[in-house]
């Protein structure tokens, strides 16, 4: 380490080679962008929405084998859409949409979908990540990435 001078700032550092490192970040990048379409391929189909998809999920199959009917568009914006479909027993799976080319976030609202009163409190679980987000309140709001979409159960 003595041996070693200060890098000037800007000065390629020694051992990263940006011809190396270059087509792994744009492919890591590529990858990245490619993980929303699979999730929304997947929850599109499972709100009966698309066709069924090449790879299925397992959580996600479970949603579209207990339906208990269509799914309907519960609200839209120019931003985004929040779809509603009932279950066999008794939950209800939302799908969020997001139809921009950036960010958004979408506000679930119990009483506006039709999910209970204003002091209506539904366990939530997130299926594409497959995280339960427990009691909630009253409804949550959910950041969407651009062309993302989210699918979660809902029970009282």
């Amino acid at each position: 380490m003595e041996n070693q001078r200060p890098l000037k700032p800007g000065a390629p550092r020694p051992g990263y080679h940006v011809g190396v490192l270059l087509p792994l970040l744009i492919a890591a990048a590529a990858l990245s962008d490619q993980t929303a379409a699979p999730s929304c391929a997947l929850a599109q189909w499972a709100m009966g929405r698309a066709a069924r998809p090449e790879v299925l999920d397992v959580a996600v199959m479970q949603v579209e084998e207990r339906a208990a009917g269509p799914a309907r568009l519960a609200w839209q914006d120019p931003d985004g859409e929040i779809w509603l479909r009932p279950l066999d027993d008794g939950e209800t799976a939302i799908l969020l949409v997001n139809r921009t080319g950036r960010p958004v976030s979408l506000d679930v609202i119990w009483k506006e979908l039709g999910l209970g009163g204003t002091r209506a409190t539904l366990r939530v679980f997130d299926v594409l990540r497959r995280r339960n987000l427990g009691k909630v309140h009253g409804g949550f709001a959910h950041r969407l990435e651009p062309g993302a979409c989210a699918l979660f159960r809902v029970e009282k």
